[in-house]
């Protein structure tokens, strides 16, 4: 889908500041709008709130209330912030003024959803790696991600050149760093 079509859609949206479509699980923009006065980093954006999207649906799946059909709604003091959940692929972000009356915001974001998931394509994303997505996980959530290397390095026996090639490590060794980052980060498991 391209932005254009994403701009014919969000253009006719009254308070609507912002809108992104973030890729999943890779938390990737996938296409936005936003007026120009919005000073928003689309790309930044869509990667944090892809990745509070697939934390909250971690959250309710732990907590038996899942819903394919989940909305996350954050509201500060000057914006209006809903994430939904378009399928397991997708998810639309959308920033609308502050004082934008909730139920209108509903009301619009429900048609943007149904225009928006009709023009989706359909995604088959290529399986990357294990080893490459663990090391993607620690990079981004370890604390003293610089160093987070050499500690697992150290934890695993996997020396950090292996690490450039996270594609040719053996199960036995991603087993190994697996558990060497569910204890570093103090988890159960990874969520990947």
């Amino acid at each position: 889908m391209s932005s254009q079509f994403l701009d014919r859609i969000a253009e006719d949206v009254p308070s609507l500041r912002t809108a992104f479509i973030t890729a999943m699980p890779d938390c990737l923009l996938f296409a936005s709008w936003q007026t120009k006065e919005s000073e928003v980093d689309v790309e930044e954006v869509a990667a944090y709130f892809g990745d509070l999207v697939r934390s909250n649906r971690q959250g309710l799946k732990a907590l038996k209330t899942w819903s394919s059909e989940m909305q996350v709604t954050i509201e500060s003091a000057d914006s209006l912030i809903i994430l939904r959940e378009l399928n397991a692929d997708f998810v639309l972000g959308t920033i609308f003024e502050r004082s934008a009356p909730l139920g209108m915001v509903r009301l619009h974001l429900k048609r943007m959803v149904e225009r928006v998931t009709a023009q989706l394509p359909k995604v088959t994303i290529a399986e990357r790696p294990r080893g490459a997505r663990i090391l993607e996980f620690l990079e981004r959530y370890a604390p003293d991600p610089h160093a987070i290397l050499l500690r697992i390095s150290l934890r695993t026996g996997i020396t950090p050149e292996e690490f450039q090639t996270p594609e040719k490590l053996s199960a036995e060794q991603i087993v190994r760093l697996e558990e060497a980052a569910c204890k570093l980060l103090g988890l159960k498991q990874l969520n990947l």
